[in-house]
């Protein structure tokens, strides 16, 4: 008997991303990227699946960075190498999100973030100061997600991801001095950056497996900057602790009567950032590199209506660029109601 994993369990797709990643030394810009966070599957990592036609969502994704940070002293010295380098102490990020299944194998959809980007410091003449806050909308990021295989025998689906980021975000944040922060500490890039990728699903009982790849090709924008091109790259275990049935049939008609169902969820997210450079050739060495997160998380589903998922992500592994702190904690909090 053909399995209605393929035909039923529809996840929602949602951009995030970079990320997913909100941190300066991979993604400059909080909401940049693209993430899936869904009915089932993985929070985080974008699985291959896609709305049922006609089946829409909105949502509320909050994600928040907090940094390992230098001493005042270090600044202090690092800047007497003339070595520039500049602090943030915490990045939270709002984003509303919407999506609509234009066919069973078609979603589109678009996120719009908002950038707190708390605790600037940077060195003038030997001197600490703290600039402030960078705060505003950022950078608008419409995607589509084209399923073009789904193989019911072997429970395997694969789909084409596409993004594109517009400049709509504020680039204009000054410091406390009335200075323009740089490009990589502002809520919105200036850039037009194309997302190309691929994701793959596979079902196992009640395992699921997913891998997505996304690419962000940076063009240049605010201050003549060009920020670098973005690699993300996940791998997802799911696992349907509270099992409610299948979540809509292709009728979307609920399969069971049960309310609630729990998922518990096993990510790693990784992402690989080029250094940003300016129009002048200058190339930030302290930007960039390589990080990847070990992500355990938790979704409840209410009514086939509600979800609520929460993400840790722990840095475990990063190789990055000049001198840079990796991240010392990341949380991701969504809400989705699905219509």
């Amino acid at each position: 008997m053909k399995t209605r994993f393929f035909l039923t369990k529809p996840i929602i797709v949602f951009l995030l991303i970079s990320i997913l990643a909100f941190q300066p030394v991979w993604a400059h810009h909080g909401g940049e990227g693209v993430t899936g966070v869904g009915l089932a599957g993985p929070i985080i990592t974008v699985p291959a699946y896609t709305l049922p036609k006609g089946l829409k969502f909105i949502n509320l994704l909050t994600d928040y960075t907090n940094f390992n940070t230098f001493s005042n002293e270090k600044l202090i010295e690092l800047d007497k190498r003339h070595e520039h380098i500049h602090d943030t102490s915490n990045l939270l990020t709002p984003n509303i999100g919407a999506g609509y299944g234009l066919t069973d194998n078609l979603t589109i959809g678009i996120r719009l973030p908002y950038i707190f980007r708390f605790g600037i410091k940077d060195v003038h003449d030997a001197n600490v100061g703290k600039a402030g806050n960078a705060i505003g909308p950022g950078d608008i990021t419409f995607f589509g997600q084209y399923r073009f295989l789904k193989n019911e025998k072997h429970h395997l689906n694969a789909a084409l991801l596409t993004g594109l980021k517009i400049p709509s975000g504020v680039r204009r944040t000054r410091d406390r001095d009335g200075d323009l922060f740089e490009a990589d500490e502002q809520p919105g890039s200036g850039s037009w950056d194309p997302l190309l990728g691929l994701a793959i699903s596979k079902k196992i009982r009640q395992f699921s497996l997913d891998a997505n790849g996304l690419y962000k090709f940076s063009t240049r924008g605010s201050q003549g900057s060009d920020l670098g091109d973005i690699v993300n790259y996940n791998l997802a275990v799911s696992y349907r602790l509270i099992k409610d049935g299948d979540l809509y049939e292709t009728n979307k008609k609920p399969t069971s009567n049960k309310k609630s169902s729990m998922d518990l969820i096993l990510e790693a997210n990784g992402l690989w950032s080029q250094k940003p450079n300016t129009i002048h050739g200058f190339v930030d060495e302290n930007h960039g590199g390589s990080l990847i997160y070990l992500s355990p998380g938790l979704r409840l589903t209410y009514d086939k209506k509600w979800i609520w998922s929460l993400s840790c992500g722990l840095p475990t592994i990063h190789d990055l660029n000049g001198r840079q702190r990796a991240p010392n904690i990341r949380l991701l909090s969504v809400i989705t109601r699905v219509f």
